[in-house]
Protein backbone atom coordinates (compact mmCIF):
# COMPACT_ATOMS: atom_id res chain seq x y z
CA UNK A 1 0.00 0.00 0.00
CA UNK A 2 1.57 3.38 -1.00
CA UNK A 3 1.37 6.44 1.07
CA UNK A 4 -0.64 8.72 -0.31
CA UNK A 5 -0.28 12.63 -0.13
CA UNK A 6 -3.15 14.64 1.85
CA UNK A 7 -4.36 16.45 -1.04
CA UNK A 8 -3.97 13.70 -3.22
CA UNK A 9 -7.44 12.48 -4.83
CA UNK A 10 -8.45 8.82 -5.26
CA UNK A 11 -9.47 7.06 -7.86
CA UNK A 12 -12.72 4.99 -7.77
CA UNK A 13 -14.29 2.74 -10.35
CA UNK A 14 -17.37 4.34 -11.73
CA UNK A 15 -20.76 2.97 -9.67
CA UNK A 16 -18.65 2.38 -6.21
CA UNK A 17 -18.67 5.22 -3.42
CA UNK A 18 -15.52 6.73 -2.91
CA UNK A 19 -13.18 4.96 -0.98
CA UNK A 20 -12.39 7.99 1.05
CA UNK A 21 -14.12 11.35 1.17
CA UNK A 22 -13.15 15.35 1.04
CA UNK A 23 -10.66 16.31 3.82
CA UNK A 24 -11.21 18.12 7.45
CA UNK A 25 -9.14 20.05 8.70
CA UNK A 26 -6.41 18.28 6.63
CA UNK A 27 -7.12 14.45 7.48
CA UNK A 28 -8.57 11.93 5.16
CA UNK A 29 -12.31 11.82 5.28
CA UNK A 30 -14.86 8.63 5.01
CA UNK A 31 -18.23 9.64 5.97
CA UNK A 32 -19.95 6.12 6.62
CA UNK A 33 -17.10 5.20 9.14
CA UNK A 34 -17.72 8.55 10.49
CA UNK A 35 -21.19 7.78 11.05
CA UNK A 36 -19.67 4.19 12.50
CA UNK A 37 -18.03 5.91 15.05
CA UNK A 38 -20.36 8.58 16.24
CA UNK A 39 -22.97 5.83 16.78
CA UNK A 40 -20.20 4.22 18.64
CA UNK A 41 -19.36 6.88 20.72
CA UNK A 42 -23.49 7.94 21.53
CA UNK A 43 -23.88 3.85 22.42
CA UNK A 44 -20.66 3.96 24.85
CA UNK A 45 -20.49 7.45 26.80
CA UNK A 46 -18.58 5.98 29.15
CA UNK A 47 -15.28 5.14 27.20
CA UNK A 48 -16.39 8.75 25.29
CA UNK A 49 -16.10 10.25 28.22
CA UNK A 50 -13.05 8.61 29.30
CA UNK A 51 -11.19 9.47 26.36
CA UNK A 52 -12.67 12.75 26.66
CA UNK A 53 -11.62 13.31 29.71
CA UNK A 54 -8.30 12.17 28.80
CA UNK A 55 -7.10 14.45 26.33
CA UNK A 56 -8.45 17.39 27.66
CA UNK A 57 -7.06 17.02 31.42
CA UNK A 58 -3.59 14.99 30.11
CA UNK A 59 -2.89 15.45 26.49
CA UNK A 60 0.56 13.35 26.80
CA UNK A 61 -1.24 10.46 28.41
CA UNK A 62 -3.75 10.52 25.54
CA UNK A 63 -0.92 10.63 23.13
CA UNK A 64 0.39 7.40 24.64
CA UNK A 65 -2.55 6.00 25.09
CA UNK A 66 -3.41 5.98 21.49
CA UNK A 67 0.04 5.07 20.46
CA UNK A 68 -0.12 1.71 22.07
CA UNK A 69 -2.51 0.57 19.93
CA UNK A 70 -0.78 1.34 16.96
CA UNK A 71 2.98 -0.40 18.66
CA UNK A 72 1.29 -3.46 19.58
CA UNK A 73 -0.15 -3.69 15.72
CA UNK A 74 3.53 -3.00 14.62
CA UNK A 75 4.99 -5.52 17.29
CA UNK A 76 2.48 -7.94 16.06
CA UNK A 77 3.08 -7.80 12.45
CA UNK A 78 6.73 -7.13 13.23
CA UNK A 79 6.98 -11.08 14.82
CA UNK A 80 5.03 -12.37 12.68
CA UNK A 81 7.41 -11.33 10.23
CA UNK A 82 10.66 -12.74 11.86
CA UNK A 83 8.89 -15.95 12.23
CA UNK A 84 7.95 -16.33 9.07
CA UNK A 85 11.18 -14.33 7.46
CA UNK A 86 13.66 -17.15 7.72
CA UNK A 87 11.27 -19.93 5.65
CA UNK A 88 10.05 -17.37 2.82
CA UNK A 89 13.97 -16.00 2.28
CA UNK A 90 14.87 -19.34 1.82
CA UNK A 91 11.88 -19.90 -0.97
CA UNK A 92 12.69 -16.62 -2.39
CA UNK A 93 16.44 -17.95 -2.99
CA UNK A 94 15.10 -20.26 -4.58
CA UNK A 95 12.52 -18.99 -7.06
CA UNK A 96 14.66 -15.45 -8.07
CA UNK A 97 12.43 -14.31 -10.23
CA UNK A 98 8.95 -14.43 -8.41
CA UNK A 99 11.16 -12.65 -6.02
CA UNK A 100 12.05 -10.04 -7.93
CA UNK A 101 8.42 -9.72 -9.85
CA UNK A 102 7.04 -9.37 -5.81
CA UNK A 103 9.38 -6.85 -5.13
CA UNK A 104 8.74 -4.80 -8.11
CA UNK A 105 5.14 -4.84 -7.19
CA UNK A 106 5.76 -3.47 -3.75
CA UNK A 107 8.55 -0.78 -4.50
CA UNK A 108 5.94 1.47 -3.50
CA UNK A 109 4.37 0.08 -0.29
CA UNK A 110 5.12 2.13 3.07
CA UNK A 111 8.45 1.15 3.83
CA UNK A 112 7.44 -0.07 7.72
CA UNK A 113 4.73 -2.73 5.98
CA UNK A 114 7.11 -3.65 2.92
CA UNK A 115 8.37 -6.60 4.85
CA UNK A 116 4.93 -7.89 5.65
CA UNK A 117 3.85 -6.99 2.24
CA UNK A 118 6.87 -9.64 0.65
CA UNK A 119 5.82 -11.81 2.90
CA UNK A 120 2.45 -11.93 1.82
CA UNK A 121 3.25 -12.12 -1.83
CA UNK A 122 5.56 -14.87 -2.16
CA UNK A 123 2.96 -16.65 0.07
CA UNK A 124 0.62 -15.91 -2.50
CA UNK A 125 2.70 -16.96 -5.26
CA UNK A 126 3.97 -20.08 -3.74
CA UNK A 127 0.39 -21.32 -2.93
CA UNK A 128 -0.59 -20.15 -6.60
CA UNK A 129 2.32 -22.36 -8.06
CA UNK A 130 1.88 -25.01 -5.54
CA UNK A 131 -1.83 -25.50 -6.58
CA UNK A 132 -2.32 -24.77 -10.37
CA UNK A 133 -3.88 -27.96 -11.83
CA UNK A 134 -1.42 -30.54 -13.41
CA UNK A 135 -1.46 -30.41 -17.49
CA UNK A 136 -3.85 -32.61 -19.29
CA UNK A 137 -2.88 -35.76 -19.57
CA UNK A 138 -2.02 -36.99 -23.46
CA UNK A 139 -2.11 -40.53 -23.30
CA UNK A 140 -4.29 -43.02 -24.54
CA UNK A 141 -5.45 -46.00 -21.96
CA UNK A 142 -5.80 -48.84 -22.88
CA UNK A 143 -8.91 -50.94 -20.57
CA UNK A 144 -8.37 -54.53 -20.09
Amino acid sequence: MAIKEKNQTTVTPAGLPPIRGATKEGFLFNDQIDARLTKFMTDNPAITEHYTKLVKENPDRAIRSFMLRTMFKHEAIAERNSLQGPQVREWANQNPEVAQRVAERIKTTNPIMRAAAFIRGIGRAKANMEFTPPAPKTGVSIPL
